[in-house]
Protein backbone atom coordinates (compact mmCIF):
# COMPACT_ATOMS: atom_id res chain seq x y z
CA UNK A 1 0.00 0.00 0.00
CA UNK A 2 1.40 3.40 -1.46
CA UNK A 3 2.10 5.91 1.89
CA UNK A 4 1.35 9.37 1.06
CA UNK A 5 2.58 12.34 3.20
CA UNK A 6 1.23 15.95 3.92
CA UNK A 7 3.72 18.45 3.01
CA UNK A 8 2.25 21.15 5.02
CA UNK A 9 1.21 19.21 8.44
CA UNK A 10 2.94 15.66 7.68
CA UNK A 11 -0.30 13.52 8.11
CA UNK A 12 0.00 10.38 6.35
CA UNK A 13 -2.56 8.90 3.89
CA UNK A 14 -2.36 5.26 3.00
CA UNK A 15 -3.78 4.10 -0.51
CA UNK A 16 -2.97 4.32 -4.30
CA UNK A 17 -3.89 7.77 -4.92
CA UNK A 18 -3.53 11.00 -1.95
CA UNK A 19 -6.80 12.30 -0.16
CA UNK A 20 -9.24 15.15 -2.18
CA UNK A 21 -7.97 17.14 1.03
CA UNK A 22 -6.06 16.82 3.98
CA UNK A 23 -7.99 15.82 7.36
CA UNK A 24 -6.18 17.81 8.87
CA UNK A 25 -4.74 21.15 7.42
CA UNK A 26 -7.25 20.67 4.47
CA UNK A 27 -4.92 21.38 1.65
CA UNK A 28 -5.40 19.88 -1.23
CA UNK A 29 -3.77 16.58 -3.32
CA UNK A 30 -1.15 18.66 -4.87
CA UNK A 31 0.37 18.99 -1.28
CA UNK A 32 1.05 15.14 -1.04
CA UNK A 33 4.43 12.92 -1.48
CA UNK A 34 4.63 9.72 -1.73
CA UNK A 35 6.64 8.76 1.09
CA UNK A 36 9.13 6.28 -0.21
CA UNK A 37 10.01 9.38 -2.77
CA UNK A 38 11.78 11.60 -0.10
CA UNK A 39 13.07 10.86 3.26
CA UNK A 40 10.77 10.38 5.59
CA UNK A 41 10.30 13.04 8.37
CA UNK A 42 12.05 12.48 11.99
CA UNK A 43 9.96 10.94 14.33
CA UNK A 44 9.87 13.52 17.06
CA UNK A 45 11.83 12.04 20.32
CA UNK A 46 14.64 13.13 22.94
CA UNK A 47 17.13 13.64 19.97
CA UNK A 48 15.32 15.07 17.19
CA UNK A 49 14.86 18.79 16.64
CA UNK A 50 11.65 20.88 17.02
CA UNK A 51 11.69 24.75 15.78
CA UNK A 52 8.47 26.44 16.04
CA UNK A 53 7.64 29.52 13.47
CA UNK A 54 6.74 33.32 15.67
CA UNK A 55 4.71 34.15 13.36
CA UNK A 56 2.04 31.16 13.17
CA UNK A 57 3.58 29.28 16.00
CA UNK A 58 3.94 26.27 12.96
CA UNK A 59 6.09 23.15 14.66
CA UNK A 60 9.06 21.67 12.13
CA UNK A 61 10.58 18.41 13.40
CA UNK A 62 14.62 18.29 11.71
CA UNK A 63 17.87 19.05 11.61
CA UNK A 64 17.20 22.67 10.55
CA UNK A 65 14.17 24.95 9.99
CA UNK A 66 12.48 24.71 6.80
CA UNK A 67 13.40 27.48 4.11
CA UNK A 68 10.03 28.41 4.30
CA UNK A 69 7.04 28.02 6.75
CA UNK A 70 4.41 25.81 5.02
CA UNK A 71 1.57 27.85 6.82
CA UNK A 72 2.19 31.75 7.18
CA UNK A 73 4.94 31.68 4.55
CA UNK A 74 7.80 33.49 6.09
CA UNK A 75 11.59 32.68 6.08
CA UNK A 76 13.58 30.30 7.75
CA UNK A 77 14.82 33.02 9.87
CA UNK A 78 11.42 33.54 11.30
CA UNK A 79 11.82 29.61 13.16
CA UNK A 80 13.04 28.75 16.97
CA UNK A 81 14.98 26.08 18.30
CA UNK A 82 12.64 24.26 20.69
CA UNK A 83 14.36 21.95 23.70
CA UNK A 84 12.77 19.33 24.45
CA UNK A 85 15.38 17.63 26.72
CA UNK A 86 14.02 16.45 30.36
CA UNK A 87 16.16 16.14 33.45
CA UNK A 88 15.49 16.71 37.02
CA UNK A 89 15.62 20.03 38.64
CA UNK A 90 19.26 20.30 40.41
CA UNK A 91 21.32 23.74 41.00
CA UNK A 92 23.35 22.86 37.85
CA UNK A 93 20.08 21.83 35.40
CA UNK A 94 18.81 25.33 36.61
CA UNK A 95 21.88 27.20 35.50
CA UNK A 96 21.89 25.14 32.20
CA UNK A 97 18.54 27.20 31.00
CA UNK A 98 18.83 28.85 27.79
CA UNK A 99 16.74 30.76 24.65
CA UNK A 100 15.81 26.95 23.74
CA UNK A 101 15.09 25.15 27.31
CA UNK A 102 12.79 28.60 28.00
CA UNK A 103 10.39 28.52 24.89
CA UNK A 104 9.91 25.00 25.55
CA UNK A 105 9.18 25.57 28.65
CA UNK A 106 6.36 28.24 27.03
CA UNK A 107 5.12 25.69 25.41
CA UNK A 108 3.47 23.66 28.62
CA UNK A 109 1.55 26.88 29.52
CA UNK A 110 -2.32 25.97 28.62
CA UNK A 111 -4.13 27.87 25.69
CA UNK A 112 -7.10 28.30 24.25
CA UNK A 113 -8.09 28.08 20.74
CA UNK A 114 -10.87 31.39 19.40
CA UNK A 115 -12.12 33.08 16.60
CA UNK A 116 -10.82 36.61 17.34
CA UNK A 117 -12.81 38.67 15.31
CA UNK A 118 -13.63 42.62 14.19
CA UNK A 119 -14.54 45.47 11.96
CA UNK A 120 -13.88 47.97 10.05
CA UNK A 121 -15.66 50.04 7.41
CA UNK A 122 -18.70 47.93 7.68
CA UNK A 123 -16.31 45.28 6.70
CA UNK A 124 -15.75 41.97 8.75
CA UNK A 125 -13.08 39.10 9.25
CA UNK A 126 -12.32 36.82 11.77
CA UNK A 127 -8.92 35.04 12.72
CA UNK A 128 -7.53 32.17 14.48
CA UNK A 129 -5.78 32.85 18.08
CA UNK A 130 -4.61 31.04 20.98
CA UNK A 131 -3.90 34.19 22.92
CA UNK A 132 -6.84 35.70 24.75
CA UNK A 133 -6.80 35.97 28.68
CA UNK A 134 -8.96 37.26 31.44
CA UNK A 135 -7.41 39.83 33.54
CA UNK A 136 -9.94 41.23 35.78
CA UNK A 137 -13.09 40.72 37.05
CA UNK A 138 -14.04 43.78 38.35
CA UNK A 139 -13.71 45.62 36.05
CA UNK A 140 -14.04 42.65 33.57
CA UNK A 141 -11.26 42.81 31.77
CA UNK A 142 -9.25 40.65 29.21
CA UNK A 143 -6.20 40.37 27.22
CA UNK A 144 -5.95 40.05 23.47
CA UNK A 145 -2.62 39.38 21.23
CA UNK A 146 -2.64 39.39 17.97
CA UNK A 147 -0.04 39.51 14.70
CA UNK A 148 0.67 43.07 12.97
CA UNK A 149 0.31 40.99 9.46
CA UNK A 150 -3.36 40.05 10.18
CA UNK A 151 -6.76 41.90 8.94
CA UNK A 152 -8.11 41.35 11.95
CA UNK A 153 -5.34 43.42 13.37
CA UNK A 154 -6.05 46.07 10.97
CA UNK A 155 -9.34 45.77 11.99
CA UNK A 156 -9.01 46.34 15.79
CA UNK A 157 -6.55 48.74 15.48
CA UNK A 158 -9.27 50.85 13.34
CA UNK A 159 -12.51 50.43 15.20
CA UNK A 160 -11.07 49.66 19.04
CA UNK A 161 -14.07 46.61 19.31
CA UNK A 162 -13.58 42.90 18.93
CA UNK A 163 -15.04 39.84 19.64
CA UNK A 164 -14.41 36.25 20.32
CA UNK A 165 -16.18 33.28 19.60
CA UNK A 166 -14.86 29.94 22.14
CA UNK A 167 -14.41 27.20 20.10
CA UNK A 168 -15.64 23.39 21.21
CA UNK A 169 -13.40 20.62 21.03
CA UNK A 170 -15.55 19.71 17.67
CA UNK A 171 -14.56 22.68 15.95
CA UNK A 172 -11.30 21.87 14.79
CA UNK A 173 -12.22 22.81 11.25
CA UNK A 174 -12.27 25.89 12.49
CA UNK A 175 -9.09 26.33 12.85
CA UNK A 176 -8.22 25.90 8.95
CA UNK A 177 -10.79 27.76 7.77
CA UNK A 178 -9.65 31.10 9.69
CA UNK A 179 -5.98 30.17 10.61
CA UNK A 180 -4.98 28.74 7.56
CA UNK A 181 -6.23 31.51 4.86
CA UNK A 182 -6.23 35.37 4.65
CA UNK A 183 -8.99 37.58 4.96
CA UNK A 184 -7.52 39.58 2.50
CA UNK A 185 -8.11 37.19 -0.19
CA UNK A 186 -11.22 35.12 1.26
CA UNK A 187 -14.25 35.80 2.87
CA UNK A 188 -13.99 33.34 5.51
CA UNK A 189 -17.65 34.22 7.23
CA UNK A 190 -19.47 33.72 3.38
CA UNK A 191 -19.88 29.89 4.28
CA UNK A 192 -19.93 30.39 8.21
CA UNK A 193 -23.30 31.05 10.01
CA UNK A 194 -22.98 34.15 12.39
CA UNK A 195 -24.77 37.11 14.31
CA UNK A 196 -23.66 40.84 14.61
CA UNK A 197 -22.96 41.55 18.05
CA UNK A 198 -23.93 44.98 19.66
CA UNK A 199 -20.58 46.17 18.58
CA UNK A 200 -20.86 45.12 15.51
CA UNK A 201 -18.41 42.54 15.53
CA UNK A 202 -19.43 38.82 13.48
CA UNK A 203 -19.92 36.02 16.53
CA UNK A 204 -19.92 32.27 15.50
CA UNK A 205 -23.83 31.11 15.82
CA UNK A 206 -22.49 27.69 16.65
CA UNK A 207 -20.01 28.08 19.54
CA UNK A 208 -19.05 27.23 23.08
CA UNK A 209 -18.87 31.17 24.19
CA UNK A 210 -18.39 34.11 23.11
CA UNK A 211 -17.27 37.41 24.41
CA UNK A 212 -17.21 41.29 23.37
CA UNK A 213 -15.08 43.67 24.11
CA UNK A 214 -14.22 47.79 24.05
CA UNK A 215 -10.49 48.42 23.55
CA UNK A 216 -8.68 50.24 26.17
CA UNK A 217 -6.45 52.53 23.81
CA UNK A 218 -4.09 53.88 26.45
CA UNK A 219 -3.56 50.14 27.38
CA UNK A 220 -2.36 48.99 23.73
CA UNK A 221 0.97 47.52 24.19
CA UNK A 222 3.42 46.99 21.03
CA UNK A 223 5.15 43.94 21.78
CA UNK A 224 7.30 43.62 18.83
CA UNK A 225 5.67 41.17 16.29
CA UNK A 226 2.74 41.71 17.95
CA UNK A 227 0.23 44.22 19.34
CA UNK A 228 -1.14 42.88 22.94
CA UNK A 229 -4.79 44.92 23.60
CA UNK A 230 -6.68 44.83 26.77
CA UNK A 231 -10.14 45.46 26.39
CA UNK A 232 -13.18 46.09 28.89
CA UNK A 233 -16.08 43.29 28.40
CA UNK A 234 -19.57 44.63 27.26
CA UNK A 235 -21.09 41.37 26.62
CA UNK A 236 -20.62 37.49 26.98
CA UNK A 237 -22.72 34.41 26.85
CA UNK A 238 -22.48 30.74 27.13
CA UNK A 239 -23.51 28.87 23.86
CA UNK A 240 -22.70 24.92 25.11
CA UNK A 241 -22.06 22.72 27.50
CA UNK A 242 -19.54 20.90 25.36
CA UNK A 243 -15.46 21.38 26.34
CA UNK A 244 -13.76 24.70 24.77
CA UNK A 245 -10.75 23.57 22.49
CA UNK A 246 -7.60 23.84 23.53
CA UNK A 247 -4.37 24.21 21.74
CA UNK A 248 -3.14 20.92 23.72
CA UNK A 249 -6.06 18.47 22.67
CA UNK A 250 -5.65 20.21 19.07
CA UNK A 251 -2.00 19.27 19.05
CA UNK A 252 -3.10 15.06 20.27
CA UNK A 253 -5.82 14.91 17.43
CA UNK A 254 -3.16 16.12 14.67
CA UNK A 255 -0.80 13.82 16.10
CA UNK A 256 -3.11 10.78 16.02
CA UNK A 257 -4.17 11.65 12.48
CA UNK A 258 -0.79 11.09 11.76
Amino acid sequence: MKKWVCNVCGYIHEGEQPPDSCPVCGVGPEQFRLLADTPEKPAPAKTAKRWKCIVCDYIHVGDAPPDVCPLCGVGKEKFVLLSDEIAGLTRESLANSNDATIRSALETISYGLYIVSSVKDNKINGQCANTVAQLTIDPCRIAVCLNKRNLTHEYVMASGVLAISVLREDQIDMIRHFGYQSGRTTDKFASIPYLLGRLGCPILQDCAAYIEAKVLPDKTVDVGTHTLFVADVVAGQVASKLAPLTYRFYQEQKNKAK
